[in-house]
């Protein structure tokens, strides 16, 4: 069971026949590559054929569709010219057995989701997590995973009850699903425990709206015996390739990172850290001028920088700025030209004497694709 799985079932649905749905198949196929036809097989008959013959078994079932249309002169379902392709040509279904679609598809649901929450399963989420992790490694794209970790839930449940208890996982979870994008793949880890996958995802942006999760879940007014009460959640988060390429140690890395924010005081999203402490902090005061980027107006601030390390700088300024907003820091070095930094800003507290503390994290990586954004649309403005 892949990802594929659920996007071959609502292709089904959506589909006006079957050559529409043959058509939808195709096109996954083309976008996502020859894994799609095991998965075909996998979803619509129960069989799992073999990797390296999935892609010709395919095109013979299509091919087998064709010949009974014309022989029969009538149309033939895809299901009916696979059943007869599989039980004639191979081993594959050697006690085939009819059962009504809709039945098929109840179980097919029940092995991918969570009953209580609707988020898919522990189960499904450990396959796909694995297919997910292998496409980033072939397509070198970013993955980041997000553990969510319900503070004190024993309490909930020791002095609430439990059926409680279920209302809150539930209600945590259509936080979840309403806050995710849609490509993103939310689960029920185990008991109070979610897990959210966001392919395509640098840690940065998947702290943000991991962050936005937390604050969501903190907003919300829950009920127990007409009295209101209000929890929170902790998580952590770990990034492919940046803290791991293999999906076992990614996962112990979010893990961590997990008690790591439950250590810190809860309510608190936490980035996986290990990689930031091979990196040599220094002290740094030095002027600074900061401007958020993507805003033609945007005015030019005035800081002081406090410490600096390859992958971030820490800095003090008058003016909030939001989380998530890229921005421009400049650093004044004597004798020589201006340092340019291009960052997200990750974190914003206030302090005593009226300012804000606030810290931004960078890689050239990231420098390269906003600086290209910014001039892009200087180009486009230009025009």
């Amino acid at each position: 069971m892949d990802s594929l799985r659920a996007a071959i079932i609502d292709s089904r649905h959506s589909a006006r026949d079957d050559d529409h749905f043959i058509e939808e198949l195709n096109r996954l196929r083309v976008e996502q590559g020859p894994m799609v036809c095991r998965s075909i097989f996998q979803t619509l008959a129960s069989v799992d054929v073999p990797r390296d013959t999935a892609a010709d078994y395919w095109e013979k079932v299509l091919a087998r569709r064709e010949m009974l249309i014309r022989t029969l002169n009538r149309k033939i379902s895809l299901m009916t010219a696979m059943c007869d392709f599989l039980g004639s040509e191979t081993t594959c279904l050697n006690s085939p057995r009819l059962v009504d679609v809709s039945t098929f598809e109840r179980v097919i649901r029940e092995s991918m989701f969570d009953g209580l929450t609707g988020l898919f399963n522990r189960q499904y989420f450990d396959e796909i997590f694995e297919h997910q992790v292998s496409q980033a490694k072939r397509y070198d794209t970013d993955l980041s995973v997000l553990f969510l970790d319900v503070d004190n839930f024993k309490d909930i449940n020791d002095s609430l009850g439990h059926i409680v208890g279920d209302l809150v996982l539930k209600k945590i979870g259509n936080i979840i699903r309403d806050s995710k994008r849609d490509s993103d793949i939310a689960a029920r880890f185990g008991g109070e425990e979610f897990v959210l996958l966001m392919p395509h995802t640098e840690s940065i942006k998947a702290y943000i709206l991991a962050d936005r999760i937390r604050r969501e879940v903190e907003a919300e007014e829950f009920t127990a015996h007409g009295r209101p009460f209000r929890l929170t959640i902790s998580g952590g988060l770990a990034s492919f390739p940046m803290n791991a390429t293999e999906p076992a140690e990614l996962l112990h890395m979010a893990d961590s990172a997990t008690y790591l924010a439950k250590g810190s005081g809860k309510n608190t999203i936490c980035l996986y850290k290990k990689d930031k402490r091979r990196y040599l902090r220094v002290k740094l005061t030095q002027p600074v001028l900061i401007k958020e980027l993507g805003f033609a107006d945007s005015k030019t601030f005035e800081g002081t920088s406090r410490d600096i390390c390859i992958g971030g700088i820490l800095f003090e300024n008058e003016t909030p700025l939001p989380i998530g907003a890229h921005v421009q820091v400049s650093i004044a070095f004597k004798g020589n030209a201006p340092l340019l930094l291009i960052g997200t800003i990750v974190r914003v507290e206030s302090f005593n004497g009226g300012g804000y503390e606030i810290g931004m994290t960078f890689s050239f990586k990231e420098m390269e694709k906003i600086a290209n954004t910014e001039i892009a649309q200087f180009l486009r403005e230009g025009v």
